[in-house]
């Protein structure tokens, strides 16, 4: 590489220069700081500088991503053996000086506390002051209740003021000194938390420091430790520190520097304090300002990086940030003198109507890119504001079938995977006698069981207990046990599955076993014992029991979206496995339980030590996330008004950003105007670096529309040009297919084309692109079965008086249900409960009813906790309708002949032959009259049921149930006279009754013959091959239609 005469300048410095090296993005900083590296251990031919050796020099980054991503680029540079990495974090610097002191006291070496377990600890703590506060004690103010304490965004502030605290050497006791002082009650509170944080992590972590604690403890040790200390060998041996990214550094950070410069070690810091984005952790422009005390300003003045119009749109940038560091480094804004800028398409802006369209122009765009110019995935990124417009976009961009990968790191529990097999192990822990229906199916989900499946499962259990029961027993009054309860019965007990004899029993089976091996191992946890199995070893149980390995591998290996999904699922399950390692090798103290759940329950992304696994695809990241990194295009997505520049007061809850001024200090002249100000700066530094990652091209994107527009940022942009609403070529092979098919079923469309379409097809097919292969489409495969669904040469048609009126008013719709579609729900469940009530009351009594819908409570299922309140509630009314409609019918001498009789009538067919239909089916009550008449009573307790005499002159179950009592079906009515049927409706739309009942006359043989008539049509029905639906009068009907429904509704995709 060609240095210029301000980087050749740097990198001939003496050994011993300390000082500053600033320069706008693009100007070769790092390179720059990696070839002093190499000059100082490797000098040029003919330099009078003596060579350092390699354990004298280091070089310092913010973070351990960056230096790692320095190492390999540095021992190219040096081209000789070292003893370690050269490049480090600051925080490892501090650990290894904390590490060498302690080795020499003989004390235990210290341990990072990470982010999730500094996050679990809090929360626990923050748990225990809402039970506290319960018991009518709380330390919080009134402002901060504890529906605010217990959000994600308040343990962020926190751990950010905890941290603030650690870097500014503020003790609980400054920190309750500084509250009474100033009058800030946050302050008081976030002390007494400070002290019970401290003595918690103490006493569980004793070993333990958070980042801020580890730079805060090894500059104390610097400035009080004397020269030739054992402790600080290590340090005794640097000459020189070389430090990249300084801007990111928080004053801790700086204060380690400047102790290692007043031990004689050389500082050179580079950095950009106008792309800093490290101010949510206490880093700022003052504290990179103050690295240039004790020497000289470098200044790189010529840019590497970027055409003409990236370095005019970043100078319109950094010229709007305030003067709070160095700025001898600015590139000169562009002015009204300057000759014309050439459009090369090298920075663009463009608007799009919606979201969906802007995420289809960022999938377009890199496309054109990868396709046309031939530039790599990994040359791409996407940088978005956060993390919330990063997860959208990496999922958003998967399906437009563009591969992604994020930089930026998230919770492991967010990812599936994880989830399912953190709750497979720790549900193992628990006495399956305390298992929920909730825990049952989450484990079969976790599983790999779909909700079919478990539907099946639960249908197959319940036949199976039923056939089990013995008859006498069947017949009781005891509660039913509910498919539910024996779910969560056989799960505990594996053996109930494998007595199913099906595909989901064996898999249910599966899940039960492991359940079963995992148990074992907590056993052995809480007997505790050197041999007690660790997190990895639970974690390896459960993940080898499930056998989910080959489906998910299988999955990544194939092609599109869901390949990739599957990609990030096994990296975050690789992830999991790593820290469940380094858990058991920290021996902490902590429980494989309690460390479980918190990566469970954490919101704090673990440190992953292992690369994204697909090397080329495009990043998804937020500025901080591209620290260091350089692309050859950059999409700047999602720039909108309010959301980039955010100009929310950061630490306002706690009032963090007050501490600083105040501990240093200062005085706390800050207002509002000002901290606002100080946000846009921070917010335009972020756009900067996001802006400056592109060698080549650089693309503004944001949504135009009646709700939100393009953030103030576009000012600076060349004028946006609207989202191109079509495209010659779609780009992607799932588009080409579907132009292709497309083309072929296209009606209009000449032959030729279609010849084409075809033939690409073809092509497509044979290499393999789902959708192309006309075996996959839709509509082409044969029928697999044209015969009737009963065959009425073999069997009967058994006609359900229910069912009937449904067969009538829309045959496909009485085929789902027919078919298994209609689960009923839990109104459904209740009327059954009701129904069982009046069958077995011997009397009117309403607390008796009452007790028998109570004692099967629980074989209904609920959606949420209000909907069984409100749902009792209402069975409570019915029971006390009914119990009053049976007090009146006993007041008027009637009797009970009949609780659900069981009935069956049949019916010749035409023409008549071996097999017919049956008209079977149970009658809900039979009574008998003060008058000695029969009267069929149908109870009712929904609430569009009819209720009037002229609306059940022709119902077909009350017709049904007459039938079987002209036929004799009913023997303890024989010789009685009919008095017809009628229906007992609970819900009344007439808010003054409890209850109707409309009637039926009793038939007549003009009526029993057209009711007959009706029976064979509807066996005849019930017994084709084809059903219809009537659309218009049945299926789209809102207050008619039933499963039919799902039929005859567009898909979102129809147009």
């Amino acid at each position: 590489m060609t240095w210029d005469a301000a980087q050749r300048a740097v990198i001939d410095l003496p050994a011993d220069a300390s000082g500053v090296v600033v320069g706008a993005p693009g100007s070769g900083k790092t390179a720059t700081a990696i070839a002093r590296v190499g000059a100082l251990v490797r000098p040029p031919a003919g330099h009078t500088r003596g060579a350092l050796l390699p354990d004298e020099v280091l070089v310092l980054t913010p973070s351990r991503t960056s230096a790692t991503a320095l190492r390999d680029r540095l021992a190219l540079a040096v081209d000789v053996a070292t003893p370690g990495a050269l490049a480090r974090s600051i925080v490892a610097f501090a650990y290894q000086i904390i590490r060498a002191d302690a080795v020499h006291r003989g004390d235990p070496a210290p341990q990072l506390l990470t982010g999730p377990d500094e996050d679990q600890v809090i929360a626990d703590l923050l748990a225990g002051d809402c039970e506290d506060e319960a018991e009518g004690f709380t330390r919080w103010p009134s402002s901060l209740p504890a529906a605010v304490r217990s959000t994600r965004a308040f343990r962020a502030e926190l751990r950010a003021l905890l941290a603030e605290c650690a870097q500014l050497g503020i003790s609980p006791g400054g920190l309750s000194d500084l509250a009474a002082q100033h009058g800030v009650a946050e302050w008081a509170a976030a002390a007494s938390f400070s002290r019970e944080y401290l003595y918690a992590r103490d006493r569980m972590r004793g070993a333990h420091r958070d980042a801020a604690g580890l730079v805060r403890e090894a500059l104390g040790l610097l400035r009080t430790l004397p020269a030739g200390a054992p402790g600080l060998a290590a340090l005794e041996r640097l000459r020189a520190i070389v430090v990249d990214d300084a801007q990111e550094l928080t004053l801790g950070g700086v204060e380690l520097l400047e102790a290692c410069r007043s031990r004689g070690v050389a500082v050179l810091a580079f950095g950009d304090p106008d792309v800093g984005s490290g101010s949510f952790r206490g880093a700022s422009p003052e504290n990179f300002s103050r690295l240039a005390a004790a020497g000289p300003v470098h200044v790189l003045e010529q840019m590497h990086r970027g055409t003409d119009a990236h370095r005019r749109l970043i100078a319109a940038v950094t010229a709007r940030i305030g003067a709070a560091g160095l700025v001898a480094h600015r590139l000169r804004p562009p002015t009204a003198s300057d000759a014309p800028a050439v459009d090369d398409e090298s920075v663009r802006a463009v608007t799009a109507r919606s979201a969906s369209e802007e995420h289809d122009v960022i999938a377009r765009l890199l496309r054109e890119r990868h396709v046309h110019d031939a530039v790599p995935w990994s040359s791409c990124a996407v940088i978005a504001h956060d993390s919330r417009q990063v997860a959208t976009l990496e999922a958003e961009l998967a399906a437009r079938e563009v591969p992604t990968r994020t930089r930026g790191q998230r919770p492991l529990a967010e990812a599936r995977a994880v989830a399912d097999l953190l709750r497979i192990a720790l549900l193992a822990e628990l006495d399956p006698a305390g298992w929920s229906l909730e825990d049952a199916v989450d484990a079969l989900r976790a599983g790999g069981m779909d909700p079919v499946e478990i539907r099946r499962l639960r249908t197959a259990l319940r036949l199976s207990a039923l056939a089990a029961e013995p008859p006498a027993e069947a017949a009781s009054d005891e509660r039913v046990v509910s498919s539910a309860e024996l779910l969560v019965s056989a799960l505990g007990h594996p053996v109930a599955f494998a007595l199913l004899d099906t595909r989901e029993g064996r898999r249910a089976e599966r899940i039960a076993r492991t359940l079963a091996d995992v148990r074992a191992h907590w056993d052995l946890v809480h007997a505790g014992g050197a041999q007690a199995p660790t997190a990895h070893e639970i974690l390896w149980s459960a993940w080898d029991g499930l056998g989910a390995e080959r489906s998910w591998v299988a999955a990544a290996e194939g092609s599109g979206p869901l390949a990739a999904q599957a990609g990030r699922e096994l990296d975050a399950l690789v992830a999991l496995f790593q820290a469940a390692k380094r858990h058991g090798e920290r021996a902490d103290g902590t429980s494989p339980g309690a460390f479980l759940r918190g990566i469970l329950d954490s919101d704090v992304a673990e440190d992953r030590l292992v690369d994204d696994s697909r090397a080329d695809a495009v990043d998804i990241l937020t500025p901080a996330g591209a620290l260091g990194a350089e692309y050859d295009t950059v999409v700047v997505a999602g720039v909108q008004e309010g959301v980039w520049p955010n100009l929310r007061a950061r630490g306002s809850l706690l009032q963090t950003w007050r501490l600083a001024p105040l501990a240093l200090g200062g005085s706390e002249t800050a207002d509002t105007l000002d901290r606002r100000r100080g946000v846009l700066h921070d917010e335009l530094r972020l756009f900067a670096r996001a802006c400056s990652r592109a060698r080549r091209r650089v693309i503004v994107t944001a949504v135009d529309d009646d709700d939100t527009g393009p953030s103030p940022l576009f000012e600076m942009l060349p004028q946006a040009q609207p989202a191109a609403r079509s495209a010659a070529h779609p780009l992607t092979l799932r588009g080409l297919v579907a132009q292709h098919r497309r083309a072929l079923t296209e009606r209009r469309a000449d032959p030729s084309t279609r010849r084409a379409a075809a033939e690409q097809l073809r092509l497509l097919a044979a290499a393999g692109v789902p959708g192309a292969a006309p075996e996959e489409w839709y509509g082409i495969a044969p029928v697999t079965s044209t015969a009737p669904l009963r065959d009425l040469t073999r069997e009967d048609v058994r006609v359900s008086p229910s069912r009937l009126q449904t067969v009538e008013e829309c045959e496909l719709n009485w085929l789902l249900a027919d078919l298994g579609a209609d689960d009923g729900g839990a109104v459904a469940g209740l009327g059954t409960l009701v129904h069982a009530a009046m069958e077995r009351a011997t009397g009117s009594d309403e607390d008796a009813l009452w007790a028998v819908v109570d004692a099967r409570w629980s074989e209904l299922e609920f959606e949420s906790a209000w909907r069984e309140r409100s749902e009792r509630v209402r069975a409570r009314e019915l029971v006390r309708r009914l119990s009053l409609y049976l007090r009146r019918f006993e007041l008027a001498g009637g009797t009970v002949i009949g609780a659900e009789p069981h009935f069956e009538v049949p019916v010749a067919l035409d023409p008549v032959g071996d097999h017919g239909a049956i008209v079977s089916g149970y009658i809900d009550r039979v009574e008998r009259t003060a008058s000695g008449e029969v009267v069929i009573v149908d109870l009712k307790t929904g609430k569009r049921e009819p209720q009037t005499d002229a609306k059940v002159i022709d119902n077909p179950q009350l017709a049904a149930y007459q039938l079987a009592l002209d036929a004799g079906a009913i023997p303890e009515a024989a010789g009685l006279t009919p008095g017809g049927a009628k229906l007992l409706v609970l819900r009344p739309s007439a808010a003054t009754k409890d209850y109707v009942e409309p009637r039926q006359p009793p038939l007549d043989d003009v009526a029993r013959d057209a009711f007959l008539a009706r029976v064979r049509g509807a066996a005849t029905v019930m017994s084709g091959a084809e059903f219809s639906a009537p659309y218009e009068e049945h299926c789209r009907d809102d207050h008619s239609y039933g499963l039919c429904r799902i039929h005859t509704i567009n898909a979102v995709s129809a147009s």
